[in-house]
Protein backbone atom coordinates (compact mmCIF):
# COMPACT_ATOMS: atom_id res chain seq x y z
CA UNK A 1 0.00 0.00 0.00
CA UNK A 2 1.66 3.15 -1.17
CA UNK A 3 1.49 5.86 1.44
CA UNK A 4 2.83 9.15 2.63
CA UNK A 5 3.51 9.81 6.28
CA UNK A 6 4.80 12.59 8.41
CA UNK A 7 7.00 11.79 11.39
CA UNK A 8 5.66 12.96 14.69
CA UNK A 9 6.98 13.68 18.18
CA UNK A 10 8.90 10.88 19.96
CA UNK A 11 10.28 8.33 18.09
CA UNK A 12 -15.99 -2.94 5.56
CA UNK A 13 -17.13 -5.93 7.13
CA UNK A 14 -18.74 -5.36 10.49
CA UNK A 15 -20.56 -7.46 13.07
CA UNK A 16 -24.33 -6.96 13.26
CA UNK A 17 -25.68 -4.72 15.99
CA UNK A 18 -27.25 -6.27 19.04
CA UNK A 19 -30.55 -5.20 20.50
CA UNK A 20 -28.72 -2.82 22.83
CA UNK A 21 -27.02 -1.08 19.90
CA UNK A 22 -23.54 -2.51 20.43
CA UNK A 23 -22.51 -5.94 19.26
CA UNK A 24 -19.30 -7.58 20.39
CA UNK A 25 -17.52 -10.80 19.69
CA UNK A 26 -14.44 -12.31 21.23
CA UNK A 27 -11.79 -13.91 19.06
CA UNK A 28 -9.07 -15.85 20.81
CA UNK A 29 -5.94 -14.88 18.94
CA UNK A 30 -5.11 -16.94 15.87
CA UNK A 31 -1.52 -16.96 14.68
CA UNK A 32 -1.26 -13.57 13.00
CA UNK A 33 -1.11 -11.39 16.15
CA UNK A 34 -0.51 -12.16 19.81
CA UNK A 35 -3.08 -11.44 22.47
CA UNK A 36 -6.85 -11.54 22.75
CA UNK A 37 -9.17 -9.48 20.55
CA UNK A 38 -12.56 -8.03 21.28
CA UNK A 39 -14.58 -6.39 18.52
CA UNK A 40 -17.53 -4.05 19.04
CA UNK A 41 -19.59 -1.62 17.02
CA UNK A 42 -20.89 1.35 19.00
CA UNK A 43 -24.25 3.04 18.60
CA UNK A 44 -22.74 5.79 16.43
CA UNK A 45 -21.23 3.24 14.03
CA UNK A 46 -17.64 3.38 15.29
CA UNK A 47 -15.90 0.00 15.03
CA UNK A 48 -13.70 -0.69 18.06
CA UNK A 49 -11.22 -3.52 18.46
CA UNK A 50 -9.27 -4.19 21.66
CA UNK A 51 -6.08 -6.21 21.36
CA UNK A 52 -5.05 -7.26 24.86
CA UNK A 53 -1.33 -7.96 24.77
CA UNK A 54 0.45 -7.30 28.05
CA UNK A 55 3.99 -7.84 26.79
CA UNK A 56 4.92 -4.35 28.06
CA UNK A 57 3.14 -1.57 30.01
CA UNK A 58 2.37 0.42 26.86
CA UNK A 59 -0.75 1.09 24.82
CA UNK A 60 -1.22 2.15 21.21
CA UNK A 61 -4.45 3.82 20.15
CA UNK A 62 -4.87 3.80 16.36
CA UNK A 63 -7.70 5.42 14.42
CA UNK A 64 -8.18 4.52 10.75
CA UNK A 65 -10.52 6.49 8.49
CA UNK A 66 -11.72 4.94 5.24
CA UNK A 67 -10.56 7.99 3.30
CA UNK A 68 -7.64 8.20 0.91
CA UNK A 69 -6.72 9.37 -2.57
CA UNK A 70 -9.47 7.23 -4.10
CA UNK A 71 -12.04 9.42 -2.30
CA UNK A 72 -10.75 12.83 -3.37
CA UNK A 73 -12.85 15.17 -5.53
CA UNK A 74 -11.74 15.77 -9.10
CA UNK A 75 -9.09 18.45 -9.36
CA UNK A 76 -8.22 18.27 -5.68
CA UNK A 77 -5.65 15.47 -5.56
CA UNK A 78 -3.73 15.45 -2.29
CA UNK A 79 -6.72 16.48 -0.15
CA UNK A 80 -6.58 13.39 2.06
CA UNK A 81 -2.88 13.88 2.78
CA UNK A 82 -3.32 17.65 3.29
CA UNK A 83 -6.04 16.97 5.85
CA UNK A 84 -3.77 14.50 7.63
CA UNK A 85 -1.35 17.39 8.21
CA UNK A 86 -4.11 19.74 9.32
CA UNK A 87 -5.32 17.30 11.98
CA UNK A 88 -2.26 18.42 13.97
CA UNK A 89 -2.79 22.15 13.33
CA UNK A 90 -5.58 23.09 15.69
CA UNK A 91 -8.92 21.95 17.07
CA UNK A 92 -11.31 23.21 19.74
CA UNK A 93 -9.16 22.18 22.72
CA UNK A 94 -5.73 21.82 21.15
CA UNK A 95 -4.14 24.75 19.34
CA UNK A 96 -1.48 24.48 16.62
CA UNK A 97 1.41 22.37 17.87
CA UNK A 98 -0.26 21.48 21.17
CA UNK A 99 -0.93 17.85 20.23
CA UNK A 100 2.77 17.25 19.67
CA UNK A 101 3.74 19.17 22.81
CA UNK A 102 1.19 17.27 24.90
CA UNK A 103 2.35 13.93 23.47
CA UNK A 104 5.96 14.76 24.26
CA UNK A 105 5.15 15.97 27.76
CA UNK A 106 3.52 12.64 28.51
CA UNK A 107 6.51 10.71 27.17
CA UNK A 108 4.62 9.39 24.15
CA UNK A 109 4.90 9.39 20.38
CA UNK A 110 2.46 9.96 17.54
CA UNK A 111 2.41 9.54 13.80
CA UNK A 112 0.07 9.33 10.83
CA UNK A 113 0.05 8.22 7.20
CA UNK A 114 -2.16 8.51 4.15
CA UNK A 115 -2.57 5.91 1.42
CA UNK A 116 -4.82 5.37 -1.57
CA UNK A 117 -7.43 3.70 0.64
CA UNK A 118 -6.97 4.94 4.21
CA UNK A 119 -5.68 7.59 6.56
CA UNK A 120 -4.36 6.25 9.87
CA UNK A 121 -3.36 8.07 13.07
CA UNK A 122 -1.78 6.48 16.12
CA UNK A 123 -0.47 7.39 19.57
CA UNK A 124 1.89 5.36 21.78
CA UNK A 125 1.68 6.02 25.51
CA UNK A 126 2.47 4.34 28.81
CA UNK A 127 -0.45 2.26 30.01
CA UNK A 128 -1.41 4.74 32.74
CA UNK A 129 -2.04 7.67 30.36
CA UNK A 130 -3.13 6.29 27.01
CA UNK A 131 -6.65 7.78 27.25
CA UNK A 132 -5.15 11.15 26.29
CA UNK A 133 -5.12 9.80 22.73
CA UNK A 134 -8.91 9.39 22.86
CA UNK A 135 -9.35 12.96 24.09
CA UNK A 136 -7.26 14.26 21.19
CA UNK A 137 -8.98 12.14 18.55
CA UNK A 138 -12.44 13.08 19.82
CA UNK A 139 -11.62 16.78 19.76
CA UNK A 140 -10.22 16.86 16.25
CA UNK A 141 -12.95 14.64 14.84
CA UNK A 142 -15.61 16.98 16.21
CA UNK A 143 -13.95 20.40 16.23
CA UNK A 144 -11.13 20.72 13.69
CA UNK A 145 -10.28 24.39 13.28
CA UNK A 146 -8.78 24.64 9.77
CA UNK A 147 -7.62 28.21 10.25
CA UNK A 148 -6.82 29.69 6.79
CA UNK A 149 -3.43 30.94 7.95
CA UNK A 150 -2.49 27.45 9.17
CA UNK A 151 -3.78 25.96 5.91
CA UNK A 152 -1.54 28.26 3.91
CA UNK A 153 1.45 27.53 6.13
CA UNK A 154 0.98 23.78 5.80
CA UNK A 155 0.54 24.10 2.03
CA UNK A 156 4.14 25.33 1.86
CA UNK A 157 5.30 22.35 3.95
CA UNK A 158 3.63 19.93 1.52
CA UNK A 159 5.05 21.76 -1.49
CA UNK A 160 8.49 21.17 -0.01
CA UNK A 161 7.55 17.52 0.49
CA UNK A 162 6.57 17.27 -3.19
CA UNK A 163 9.91 18.84 -4.15
CA UNK A 164 11.74 16.22 -2.08
CA UNK A 165 9.83 13.42 -3.81
CA UNK A 166 10.65 14.94 -7.20
CA UNK A 167 14.35 15.14 -6.40
CA UNK A 168 14.67 11.62 -4.92
CA UNK A 169 15.24 9.15 -7.78
CA UNK A 170 13.34 6.21 -6.27
CA UNK A 171 10.33 8.29 -5.22
CA UNK A 172 10.12 10.03 -8.57
CA UNK A 173 10.38 6.72 -10.44
CA UNK A 174 7.70 5.11 -8.28
CA UNK A 175 5.28 7.97 -8.94
CA UNK A 176 5.91 7.88 -12.70
CA UNK A 177 5.50 4.10 -12.95
CA UNK A 178 2.28 4.05 -10.89
CA UNK A 179 0.83 6.85 -13.03
CA UNK A 180 1.52 4.92 -16.23
CA UNK A 181 0.16 1.66 -14.80
CA UNK A 182 -3.08 2.89 -13.24
CA UNK A 183 -4.19 6.23 -14.68
CA UNK A 184 -6.93 7.38 -14.87
CA UNK A 185 -7.72 5.35 -11.74
CA UNK A 186 -6.93 7.21 -8.47
CA UNK A 187 -4.17 4.71 -7.68
CA UNK A 188 -2.22 6.36 -10.47
CA UNK A 189 -2.28 9.74 -8.74
CA UNK A 190 0.39 10.77 -6.22
CA UNK A 191 -0.79 10.72 -2.62
CA UNK A 192 0.68 14.19 -2.14
CA UNK A 193 -1.15 15.59 -5.15
CA UNK A 194 0.48 17.92 -7.67
CA UNK A 195 1.52 21.53 -7.19
CA UNK A 196 -1.42 22.72 -9.28
CA UNK A 197 -3.91 20.59 -7.34
CA UNK A 198 -2.49 21.74 -4.04
CA UNK A 199 -3.02 25.37 -5.03
CA UNK A 200 -6.75 24.65 -5.49
CA UNK A 201 -7.22 23.20 -1.99
CA UNK A 202 -8.44 25.70 0.59
CA UNK A 203 -10.01 25.45 4.02
CA UNK A 204 -13.42 24.87 2.45
CA UNK A 205 -12.26 21.84 0.46
CA UNK A 206 -10.57 20.38 3.52
CA UNK A 207 -13.61 21.04 5.70
CA UNK A 208 -15.91 19.28 3.24
CA UNK A 209 -13.63 16.23 3.07
CA UNK A 210 -13.45 16.15 6.88
CA UNK A 211 -17.24 16.46 7.18
CA UNK A 212 -17.87 13.65 4.69
CA UNK A 213 -15.35 11.08 5.89
CA UNK A 214 -14.08 11.93 9.38
CA UNK A 215 -17.07 10.53 11.22
CA UNK A 216 -17.27 7.63 13.67
CA UNK A 217 -19.29 5.46 11.28
CA UNK A 218 -16.40 5.68 8.78
CA UNK A 219 -13.65 4.85 11.27
CA UNK A 220 -12.00 1.97 13.07
CA UNK A 221 -10.45 2.45 16.50
CA UNK A 222 -7.82 -0.01 17.76
CA UNK A 223 -6.62 -0.03 21.36
CA UNK A 224 -3.71 -2.45 21.72
CA UNK A 225 -1.35 -3.38 24.49
CA UNK A 226 -1.67 -3.44 28.27
CA UNK A 227 -5.46 -2.98 28.36
CA UNK A 228 -8.53 -4.93 29.41
CA UNK A 229 -12.29 -4.65 29.10
CA UNK A 230 -12.26 -1.18 30.66
CA UNK A 231 -10.76 0.25 27.47
CA UNK A 232 -14.06 -0.16 25.62
CA UNK A 233 -15.81 1.97 28.24
CA UNK A 234 -13.18 4.69 27.73
CA UNK A 235 -13.82 4.71 23.98
CA UNK A 236 -17.58 4.91 24.57
CA UNK A 237 -17.13 7.96 26.84
CA UNK A 238 -15.15 9.84 24.19
CA UNK A 239 -15.39 8.85 20.54
CA UNK A 240 -18.63 7.01 21.26
CA UNK A 241 -20.44 10.27 22.06
CA UNK A 242 -19.94 11.80 18.60
CA UNK A 243 -22.75 11.73 16.03
CA UNK A 244 -22.51 9.61 12.87
CA UNK A 245 -23.05 11.02 9.41
CA UNK A 246 -20.33 9.83 7.05
CA UNK A 247 -21.01 10.03 3.33
CA UNK A 248 -21.32 6.66 1.54
CA UNK A 249 -18.04 5.47 0.14
CA UNK A 250 -17.84 4.15 -3.39
CA UNK A 251 -17.13 0.43 -3.59
CA UNK A 252 -14.03 -1.09 -5.19
CA UNK A 253 -13.61 0.15 -8.75
CA UNK A 254 -10.86 -1.63 -10.69
CA UNK A 255 -9.13 0.48 -13.34
CA UNK A 256 -11.03 0.78 -16.61
CA UNK A 257 -7.88 0.22 -18.61
CA UNK A 258 -4.40 -1.10 -17.97
CA UNK A 259 -1.38 -1.30 -20.28
CA UNK A 260 -1.99 -3.73 -23.15
CA UNK A 261 1.61 -4.96 -23.12
CA UNK A 262 4.99 -4.17 -21.62
CA UNK A 263 5.31 -0.38 -21.49
CA UNK A 264 8.71 1.22 -20.94
CA UNK A 265 9.57 4.61 -19.55
CA UNK A 266 12.93 6.21 -18.86
CA UNK A 267 13.88 9.11 -16.60
CA UNK A 268 17.23 10.83 -16.10
CA UNK A 269 17.88 11.38 -12.42
CA UNK A 270 20.58 10.50 -9.91
CA UNK A 271 24.00 8.94 -10.36
CA UNK A 272 23.18 5.24 -10.75
CA UNK A 273 20.76 3.14 -12.79
CA UNK A 274 17.58 2.05 -11.01
CA UNK A 275 14.91 -0.31 -12.33
CA UNK A 276 11.29 -0.60 -11.24
CA UNK A 277 8.97 -3.16 -12.82
CA UNK A 278 5.30 -2.89 -11.88
CA UNK A 279 2.44 -5.26 -12.72
CA UNK A 280 -1.24 -5.33 -11.74
CA UNK A 281 -1.81 -7.77 -8.91
CA UNK A 282 -4.62 -9.23 -6.83
CA UNK A 283 -6.45 -6.98 -4.36
CA UNK A 284 -5.59 -7.41 -0.69
CA UNK A 285 -8.49 -9.76 0.07
CA UNK A 286 -8.33 -11.80 -3.14
CA UNK A 287 -7.60 -15.55 -2.76
CA UNK A 288 -4.59 -15.11 -5.06
CA UNK A 289 -2.97 -12.51 -2.80
CA UNK A 290 -1.09 -14.85 -0.45
CA UNK A 291 0.26 -17.08 -3.27
CA UNK A 292 1.36 -13.92 -5.06
CA UNK A 293 3.13 -12.79 -1.89
CA UNK A 294 5.08 -16.06 -1.94
CA UNK A 295 5.98 -15.52 -5.60
CA UNK A 296 7.41 -12.06 -4.87
CA UNK A 297 9.36 -13.51 -1.94
CA UNK A 298 10.68 -16.36 -4.05
CA UNK A 299 11.66 -13.93 -6.80
CA UNK A 300 13.34 -11.14 -4.83
CA UNK A 301 12.52 -11.39 -1.13
CA UNK A 302 15.74 -11.72 0.82
CA UNK A 303 19.17 -13.22 0.32
CA UNK A 304 17.93 -16.67 -0.71
CA UNK A 305 15.68 -15.34 -3.49
CA UNK A 306 16.42 -16.01 -7.13
CA UNK A 307 17.26 -12.47 -8.20
CA UNK A 308 19.34 -11.64 -5.13
CA UNK A 309 21.37 -14.78 -5.58
CA UNK A 310 21.95 -14.13 -9.29
CA UNK A 311 22.30 -10.37 -9.49
CA UNK A 312 23.82 -9.49 -6.12
CA UNK A 313 25.77 -12.51 -4.89
CA UNK A 314 26.91 -14.38 -8.00
CA UNK A 315 27.20 -11.80 -10.77
CA UNK A 316 27.57 -8.71 -8.56
CA UNK A 317 25.62 -6.64 -11.06
CA UNK A 318 23.24 -5.05 -8.53
CA UNK A 319 23.68 -3.37 -5.19
CA UNK A 320 20.30 -4.68 -4.13
CA UNK A 321 17.14 -6.20 -5.54
CA UNK A 322 13.74 -6.52 -3.89
CA UNK A 323 10.08 -7.18 -4.59
CA UNK A 324 6.81 -6.21 -2.94
CA UNK A 325 3.06 -6.66 -3.21
CA UNK A 326 0.71 -4.06 -1.78
CA UNK A 327 -2.67 -4.62 -0.11
CA UNK A 328 -4.91 -2.24 -2.05
CA UNK A 329 -8.68 -2.37 -1.91
CA UNK A 330 -9.41 -2.04 -5.64
CA UNK A 331 -6.47 -3.76 -7.35
CA UNK A 332 -3.03 -4.79 -6.22
CA UNK A 333 0.39 -3.83 -7.48
CA UNK A 334 3.43 -6.09 -7.70
CA UNK A 335 6.81 -4.36 -7.94
CA UNK A 336 10.36 -5.51 -8.47
CA UNK A 337 13.16 -3.00 -7.85
CA UNK A 338 16.90 -3.13 -8.48
CA UNK A 339 19.83 -0.74 -8.22
CA UNK A 340 22.57 -1.47 -10.73
CA UNK A 341 26.29 -1.45 -9.90
CA UNK A 342 28.01 1.43 -11.76
CA UNK A 343 29.58 0.23 -14.99
CA UNK A 344 27.16 -2.67 -15.47
CA UNK A 345 25.00 -2.49 -18.58
CA UNK A 346 21.36 -1.98 -17.44
CA UNK A 347 20.08 -4.19 -20.26
CA UNK A 348 21.86 -7.19 -18.70
CA UNK A 349 19.94 -6.72 -15.46
CA UNK A 350 16.65 -6.27 -17.30
CA UNK A 351 17.19 -9.45 -19.33
CA UNK A 352 17.89 -11.47 -16.19
CA UNK A 353 14.83 -10.09 -14.43
CA UNK A 354 12.48 -10.85 -17.31
CA UNK A 355 13.99 -14.31 -17.80
CA UNK A 356 13.44 -15.25 -14.15
CA UNK A 357 9.87 -14.02 -14.23
CA UNK A 358 9.24 -16.01 -17.41
CA UNK A 359 10.65 -19.10 -15.71
CA UNK A 360 8.18 -18.70 -12.82
CA UNK A 361 5.37 -18.54 -15.36
CA UNK A 362 6.69 -21.54 -17.28
CA UNK A 363 7.12 -24.01 -14.42
CA UNK A 364 6.24 -24.34 -10.73
CA UNK A 365 8.95 -23.89 -8.08
CA UNK A 366 10.65 -26.86 -6.47
CA UNK A 367 9.31 -27.91 -3.07
CA UNK A 368 12.44 -26.83 -1.18
CA UNK A 369 12.45 -23.39 -2.79
CA UNK A 370 8.78 -22.87 -2.00
CA UNK A 371 9.33 -23.86 1.62
CA UNK A 372 12.20 -21.37 1.96
CA UNK A 373 10.02 -18.61 0.54
CA UNK A 374 7.21 -19.58 2.89
CA UNK A 375 9.48 -19.39 5.94
CA UNK A 376 10.89 -16.02 4.84
CA UNK A 377 7.42 -14.56 4.29
CA UNK A 378 6.14 -15.76 7.67
CA UNK A 379 9.30 -14.60 9.45
CA UNK A 380 8.96 -11.16 7.83
CA UNK A 381 5.45 -10.94 9.25
CA UNK A 382 6.51 -12.00 12.73
CA UNK A 383 9.53 -9.70 12.92
CA UNK A 384 7.49 -6.82 11.51
CA UNK A 385 4.95 -7.14 14.33
CA UNK A 386 7.08 -7.45 17.44
CA UNK A 387 5.97 -4.05 18.76
CA UNK A 388 2.50 -3.20 19.97
CA UNK A 389 2.17 -0.19 17.67
CA UNK A 390 3.00 -2.36 14.65
CA UNK A 391 0.30 -4.81 15.69
CA UNK A 392 -2.22 -1.99 16.17
CA UNK A 393 -1.59 -0.37 12.80
CA UNK A 394 -1.81 -3.66 10.89
CA UNK A 395 -5.01 -4.57 12.71
CA UNK A 396 -6.45 -1.13 11.90
CA UNK A 397 -5.72 -1.38 8.18
CA UNK A 398 -6.87 -4.98 7.88
CA UNK A 399 -10.09 -4.41 9.81
CA UNK A 400 -10.96 -1.14 8.08
CA UNK A 401 -10.59 -2.59 4.59
CA UNK A 402 -11.14 -6.34 4.78
CA UNK A 403 -12.37 -7.57 8.16
CA UNK A 404 -11.12 -8.68 11.55
CA UNK A 405 -9.65 -12.00 10.41
CA UNK A 406 -8.01 -10.69 7.24
CA UNK A 407 -4.43 -11.25 8.39
CA UNK A 408 -5.29 -14.64 9.90
CA UNK A 409 -6.67 -15.78 6.54
CA UNK A 410 -3.60 -14.37 4.83
CA UNK A 411 -1.15 -16.30 7.01
CA UNK A 412 -3.15 -19.50 6.69
CA UNK A 413 -3.04 -19.10 2.92
CA UNK A 414 0.74 -18.62 3.04
CA UNK A 415 1.02 -21.86 4.97
CA UNK A 416 -1.30 -23.84 2.68
CA UNK A 417 -0.22 -22.66 -0.79
CA UNK A 418 1.23 -25.38 -3.00
CA UNK A 419 3.71 -25.19 -5.86
CA UNK A 420 0.88 -25.88 -8.30
CA UNK A 421 -1.14 -23.01 -6.83
CA UNK A 422 1.83 -20.65 -7.25
CA UNK A 423 2.25 -21.78 -10.85
CA UNK A 424 -1.39 -21.03 -11.54
CA UNK A 425 -1.16 -17.56 -9.95
CA UNK A 426 2.09 -16.76 -11.75
CA UNK A 427 0.39 -17.46 -15.05
CA UNK A 428 -2.33 -15.01 -14.12
CA UNK A 429 -0.24 -12.07 -12.85
CA UNK A 430 3.38 -12.38 -13.98
CA UNK A 431 3.00 -12.36 -17.76
CA UNK A 432 4.65 -9.00 -18.44
CA UNK A 433 3.50 -9.10 -22.06
CA UNK A 434 -0.06 -9.02 -20.75
CA UNK A 435 0.36 -5.59 -19.17
CA UNK A 436 3.18 -4.09 -17.12
CA UNK A 437 5.34 -0.98 -16.79
CA UNK A 438 9.12 -1.19 -16.72
CA UNK A 439 10.69 2.06 -15.58
CA UNK A 440 14.35 3.00 -15.64
CA UNK A 441 15.90 5.89 -13.75
CA UNK A 442 19.23 6.33 -15.50
CA UNK A 443 22.14 8.59 -14.57
CA UNK A 444 21.90 12.12 -15.80
CA UNK A 445 23.74 12.75 -19.06
CA UNK A 446 26.28 14.98 -17.37
CA UNK A 447 27.12 12.14 -14.96
CA UNK A 448 28.01 9.81 -17.82
CA UNK A 449 30.64 11.95 -19.48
Amino acid sequence: MSCSSRERVGSSRLPPRSASGAAALVAESPSSLPGRRRLARLDNGLTVCLLENRQAPVVTAALAYRAGTRDEPAGHGGTAHFLEHMMFKGSARFGPGEIDRRTQALGGANNAFTSQDLTVYYFNFAADRWTEALAIETDRMSGLTLDPAEVESERQVILEEIAMYDSEPWDALEVAVAARLFLPHPYGRPVLGTRAELAAIDAGVLRDFHRRFYRPDNAVCIVAGDVGDEALAEVRKTLGTLPPGAAPRAGPTPPERLPAGLVRLTRRKGEVARLLLSLPGPAGDHPDHAPMRLLTTLLAGGRTSRLHRLLVDERQECVFVGADLNDNLDIGQTTVAAEVVPGVEPARVEDTLLAEIADLVRRPPEAAELERARQVAIADWVFGHEKVHEQAVSLATGLALFGLEHWDRHLRSLQEATAERLHEVAGRYLRVEGGAVLGWSLPRAEDQG
